[in-house]
Order: structure tokens, then C-alpha cells, then sequence
């Protein structure tokens, strides 16, 4: 193809590395989530993770699946985008 070292990364290396650059993005927001929230629990006053952690040992069932479902749409949330931009940056990938 006669493409210079420079060439060659940017018009093959690069694009065929997006699908998996965007999947470890897609982990790595999962781990943060669950890190951070584990964190709330723990250590602060003030979060969602505290929320959860308080309503559970005040018995205050409905402000905790509240708290829950909050955090499950987030995590859904951050999942959908990082999924969305691959998609679009990895248009040329066949889905299966």
C-alpha cells in the first residue's frame, strides 16, 4: 500500500483499535460507579451511596430503592453514552 509508519497508524492502527479502547471505557465507567458509590457508603455525609447506606439502617425502605433505582439509571446512563460514541466512532464495524 506504499502508506508511511504514520499513515499506516492513523488510517489502520487507530480505527481498528476503537472497538476495544470503547469497551474498556464501558468497564472502566462500571468500576467507577461502583467505586465511587462504595466510597459514598463509607466514607462521607452526603451522596447517593450515603443515601442508600442512611435509609437502609433508619428503615426508611422507600428513599432507599429510590437511591437504588437512581444509581441504576445512572450507571445505565453512563453505559448507553460510552456505547453510543463507539458506535459512532466505530461506524464502520460490523455489530453482531
Amino acid at each position: 500500500m506504499e502508506l508511511g509508519p504514520l499513515r499506516l497508524f492513523v488510517r489502520v492502527v487507530l480505527p481498528a483499535s476503537v472497538p476495544s479502547v470503547f469497551t474498556g471505557i464501558r468497564i472502566a465507567g462500571a468500576y467507577s460507579i461502583l467505586v465511587l458509590i462504595a466510597a459514598e457508603m463509607v466514607g462521607v455525609k452526603a451522596g447517593l451511596g450515603y443515601l442508600v447506606n442512611y435509609s437502609q439502617f433508619t428503615f426508611e425502605i422507600p428513599k432507599m430503592y429510590a437511591g437504588i433505582v437512581t444509581l441504576a439509571l445512572l450507571g445505565l446512563a453512563v453505559n448507553q453514552t460510552v456505547l453510543l460514541a463507539g458506535k459512532r466512532l466505530a461506524a464502520w464495524k460490523e455489530q453482531g
